[in-house]
C-alpha cells in the first residue's frame, strides 16, 4: 500500500455536529474484530494535530502528479473513535464504499476517484486518492458515524503551472565579485494557485536574457531547496575607465522546470569600486538623547554612474585612496573624564566593502550632553574616476539631549506650542528651539514660564516647523507645526 503522503488527526472530545450526507459504509468482508455500535459513537468538534497532522480547515493533499495510476492509495486521515463509555472500539473493521452501514462517507466529492475507510484499532482511516494525474483543487469530504459528522477538507496537488523567480538579495554586483548567499529564489505553484515543493536543482535549467553578462554555469546551485547565487564570473570587473568590464550590463536570468518558464530576474553590473565617486552624505536625526546614536550614510556610485555594487570595496584610508576623516565637536574634556561623543570605527577607520547597493554607514554617539554637538566629515577625494582630487567636507550639527524629566511635555494646539515643566520650571525663562523643516535653519526663541512652569509660543511664519522646548538639562520631545 502506498502512502506517500500521510496526515492524521486525532479526535479526542465528544461533541455531535447534526447532519448525515453522502453514500454509505458498512464491514466488507474482512472485517474480523468488533461491530462499530454507531448509536454510542461521537466525533469531537475539535481536532488535534499529532505527527504530520491537520487541522479540520488545512487541505489535505492529494499528490496527483507523481501518480502512478489514479486508484493508488495516496494519502490517509486518521481520526480516533470511542464508544460513550471513553472506550476504542476494537480492532480490525474495515469498510468499503457501499450504500449502507453505521459509517458514511459523501459520494461525489470532486477531484477524488476513490475513498475507503478501515478501522485500524482505535481509528478510522481514509484513504483518497485524486480523481486523475492533473487533477487540482480543493474540495470537503463528510464523514458520518450515527448521528454525528465530521467535515475533512483536501487539495488534489497538480502539476507544476508556473514558475516565480525572484531577487531577494542586492539588485547591484560588483565585478569579480559572487552575490549574496541563496537570495534568488524560485518558487512552484499549479494550477489552483497552491504552492507545491521545490524541484531539485537537477531539475532546474537556466535561459540568460539578451544581452546578459555572464554565463548559465555563473548560477550556482547548492542544497535543492530552491534558492540560488551568482559565482564570481557573472560581472567581470572594469580594468580602467576606456576597459568598462560588464558595468553596461546586467546579469539577466530565467528558471525552467519541464516545459515551464518563470519570469527573468535582472542584477546589475558595476565596477568593484577602484573608480567609486561619493556623492553625498545624510544624518538619520538632528538630535539624540544621551547614550543615543545618529547615523550618517555615505551614497557611492561606480565610475561609470551606476550605485556601487554588492562586494565592492571602497578606499577610504591611506594614500592614494579617499582618505575619509571625521571628528567629533566639542572635542573630549580629558580632565573630566567626559568623551563628550565618538564616531564608531566601522564605515571610517578601514576600507569599506559594500552590503547594501549604493552606501554605507558611520555611526555617531552621544556621549554627554552639549546644547550645540557637532559632526565635520572630510574627503581628500570623492571622486576616483577622475585624475584631480575632488575634496569635500560634510558637517552635521545637532542637539545632543538628555531625556526630559517626568515633569517636561509639549503640546500644541493649532499654531500654538506649550511646554510644562512643572515646579522646577516655575518663573523660569524656557527656551523653543523652532527648526524650519524646509531650510533646516534653527532659530531659540525665549518665553517666561508662570508660576507653575508652563510657557507658550505662536508660530507666526507660513512653513512645516519641528519644535521642542529646553530648560538648562531638561528637553521635552518635539513637536511638528504646520502653518
Amino acid at each position: 500500500m502506498s502512502m506517500k503522503n500521510k496526515f492524521v488527526t486525532a479526535v479526542t472530545t465528544a461533541g455531535l455536529l447534526a447532519g448525515i450526507l453522502g453514500s454509505a459504509f458498512v464491514p466488507s468482508a474482512k472485517a474480523a474484530a468488533g461491530v462499530l455500535d454507531a448509536t454510542k459513537t461521537t466525533f469531537a468538534e475539535t481536532n488535534e494535530l499529532t505527527g504530520d497532522g491537520l487541522l479540520s480547515t488545512t487541505p489535505l493533499q492529494l499528490v496527483s502528479a507523481t501518480m502512478a495510476a489514479v486508484d493508488e492509495e495516496d494519502a490517509t486521515i486518521t481520526f480516533t473513535i470511542k464508544d460513550s463509555s471513553n472506550t476504542a472500539l476494537p480492532a480490525g473493521s474495515i469498510y468499503t464504499a457501499v450504500t449502507t452501514g453505521p459509517i458514511r462517507i459523501a459520494t461525489g466529492t470532486a477531484l477524488v476517484s476513490s475513498v475507503e475507510g478501515y478501522y485500524g484499532g482505535t481509528s478510522l482511516v481514509l484513504e483518497m486518492a485524486a480523481s486523475s494525474t492533473t487533477a487540482t483543487g480543493s474540495g470537503t469530504l463528510t464523514v458520518s458515524v450515527g448521528g454525528g459528522s465530521k467535515t475533512v477538507y483536501y487539495r488534489a496537488v497538480g502539476a507544476t503551472s508556473a514558475l516565480t523567480l525572484t531577487n531577494k538579495g542586492a539588485t547591484a554586483l560588483a565585478g569579480g565579485k559572487a552575490s549574496e548567499a541563496n537570495k534568488i529564489e524560485l518558487a512552484v505553484v499549479d494550477a489552483a494557485g497552491f504552492a507545491l515543493a521545490v524541484p531539485a536543482d537537477a531539475d532546474v535549467t537556466w535561459q540568460l536574457g539578451t544581452g546578459s553578462a555572464g554565463a548559465i554555469g555563473d548560477v550556482v546551485e547548492a542544497d535543492d531547496d530552491g534558492k540560488f547565487s551568482l559565482d564570481t564570473t557573472a560581472c567581470d570587473a572594469a580594468t580602467s575607465l576606456t576597459a568598462v568590464g560588464d558595468t553596461a550590463k546586467s546579469f539577466i536570468v530565467r528558471a525552467k522546470v519541464g516545459d515551464v518558464y518563470s519570469n527573468y530576474v535582472t542584477v546589475k553590473c558595476t565596477d568593484n569600486g577602484q573608480f567609486a565617486k561619493i556623492t553625498g552624505a545624510t544624518a538619520s536625526a538632528k538630535s539624540a538623547d544621551v547614550g543615543g546614536t545618529i547615523t550618517v550614510t555615505f551614497t557611492v556610485q561606480d565610475g561609470f554612474g551606476n550605485a556601487l555594487g554588492y562586494g565592492a570595496v571602497v578606499d577610504i584610508v591611506g594614500a592614494g585612496g579617499h582618505e575619509l576623516a571625521g571628528a567629533y565637536y566639542p572635542t573630549a574634556d580629558a580632565a573630566a573624564g567626559d568623551t563628550k561623543g565618538s564616531l564608531a570605527a566601522a564605515g571610517r577607520t578601514g576600507d569599506v566593502t559594500i552590503s547594501t547597493v549604493g552606501s554605507w554607514t558611520n555611526v555617531i554617539t552621544v556621549d554627554s550632553w552639549a546644547r550645540n554637538a557637532y559632526v565635520v566629515y572630510t574627503l581628500k577625494d570623492s571622486d576616483k574616476s577622475t585624475d584631480e582630487a575632488q575634496a569635500w567636507t560634510k558637517t552635521f550639527k545637532f542637539a545632543s539631549v538628555e531625556p526630559a524629566g517626568d515633569e517636561a511635555t509639549i503640546s500644541k494646539s493649532k499654531y500654538t506650542v506649550t511646554a510644562d515643566f512643572g515646579t522646577i520650571g516655575s518663573r523660569k525663562k524656557i527656551s523653543f528651539v523652532v527648526e524650519n523643516v524646509a531650510t533646516g535653519s534653527v532659530v531659540t526663541y525665549v518665553r517666561k514660564a508662570n508660576v507653575a512652569g508652563v510657557a507658550s509660543y505662536t508660530i507666526g511664519r507660513k512653513g512645516t516647523f519641528e519644535v521642542y522646548a529646553m530648560l538648562g538639562d531638561e528637553v521635552t520631545d518635539s513637536v511638528v507645526v504646520k502653518r
